[in-house]
């Protein structure tokens, strides 16, 4: 069931019954703003009274019934084609921009700096090294023969007489005496008499035992001894001693020379140079994306409406012979209104009427009865 659906049996209850109340509402309020105090206020009651007071009722006749058309208001359920907006994903092309960098060959005026070799004649100080003799005092070794006294060590044999010590080993006899344990025998009597003291047995004699001591000895033994003896020799060496020599060398002059220099200085030029430039431009291109929109769908849905019809129905009809005030002659303004809102209760499908007058009065005598 499609919220639709639902959407429109809601607002065909609520119009039903919107319609019900107001015509129950102008019935109550019309019947109290055009009722008067007169009997034929009543249709149902006496409308001819006595002069003379009240009279004694009479027993009420039958009511006689008359079959009227009634306009009713039916729910129907009708199906109906309704136009309804659902979303349709669609592929859409657009147009789009995006930036480029575009190649585009640019003539233009560039300085240009170029490099241009010529001859100039400078003059540049020159150092030069010129052969020169000169006489120098020089020290020179000479080899020369002297006579000296060194001390030379000499190495001679000698006998010493020394003490040494050296360990000696000798024999010698010690007594020795040795307590001997019981006896079987004393050892089987003790047990028959504990009171028995056996007597102690004893073994002695010599052991020969080791002995080491330390003597000392004279002992005569050849040593080497370093002596200093003085010597004289004759050696040849060397003494410096002053020569003068004529020498050549060579001196540094200075000297101012013309020279011939090449150079090379940069020269401003205006060339005229044709070179590719990338141009950053926005470009269109075609591009397409998913766009939902929504479209109108036809779709048959069921509704609940009000349908008129007209139904025959039993009226209940009172033939009062009222002749007291309510000719047609005397009708006025009030009595055409509330005949008007009867009628209109009767287009409203009301299932009762006020005592069946309106299909027996006509006009001014209508407006009576009710």
């Amino acid at each position: 069931m499609s919220v639709l659906r639902i959407k429109a049996w809601i607002m065909t209850a609520a119009c039903a019954g919107l319609i019900g109340l107001a015509a129950g509402d102008a019935h109550a309020f019309c019947g109290k703003l055009f009722s008067k105090k007169d009997p034929c206020a009543d249709p149902c009651a006496n409308p001819c009274p006595s002069p003379c007071g009240p009279a004694t009722p009479a027993p009420a006749p039958a009511p006689a019934t008359q079959k009227v058309k009634v306009t009713e208001w039916v729910p129907t359920v009708v199906e109906e084609t309704v136009t309804v907006l659902k979303p349709v994903t669609k592929t859409e092309t657009y147009t789009a921009h995006k930036w480029e960098c575009v190649p585009e060959t640019v003539t233009c005026q560039v300085t240009v700096n170029k490099l241009v070799t010529e001859n100039v004649t400078e003059n540049r100080t020159v150092t030069e090294r010129v052969p020169v003799q000169k006489t120098v005092t020089v020290n020179e070794r000479v080899p020369v023969q002297k006579t000296i006294t060194v001390n030379e060590t000499r190495w001679k044999t000698v006998m010493v007489t020394e003490m040494k010590s050296k360990t000696v080993t000798h024999k010698v006899s010690v007594p020795y005496c040795k307590e001997l344990p019981p006896s079987l025998s004393d050892r089987l009597h003790k047990i028959c008499d504990p009171c028995y003291t056996p007597c102690p047995r004893t073994v002695s004699g010599c052991k020969t035992e080791k002995h080491c001591e330390t003597v000392c000895e004279p002992v005569t033994v050849c040593k080497k001894v370093a002596e200093c003896v003085p010597v004289t020799k004759t050696v040849c060496t060397y003494e410096c001693r002053p020569v003068q020599k004529t020498i050549c060398t060579y001196e540094c002059v200075t000297k101012v020379v013309p020279t011939t220099v090449c150079k090379t200085k940069c020269v401003p030029t205006v060339e005229t140079v044709t070179k590719t430039v990338n141009v950053r431009k926005c470009v269109a291109y075609q591009a397409t994306r998913q766009v939902t929109v929504c479209e109108p769908v036809q779709e048959k849905v069921k509704v609940t409406k009000l349908v008129a019809k007209e139904v025959e129905k039993d009226v209940v009809v009172c033939n009062t012979g009222c002749d007291t005030g309510c000719s047609p002659a005397r009708a006025g303004l009030l009595d055409r209104l509330k005949s008007g809102l009867g009628g209109l209760k009767g287009k409203f499908g009301k299932k009762h009427s006020d005592c069946g007058c309106a299909p027996v009065a006509q006009g001014a005598a209508a407006g009576c009865c009710h």
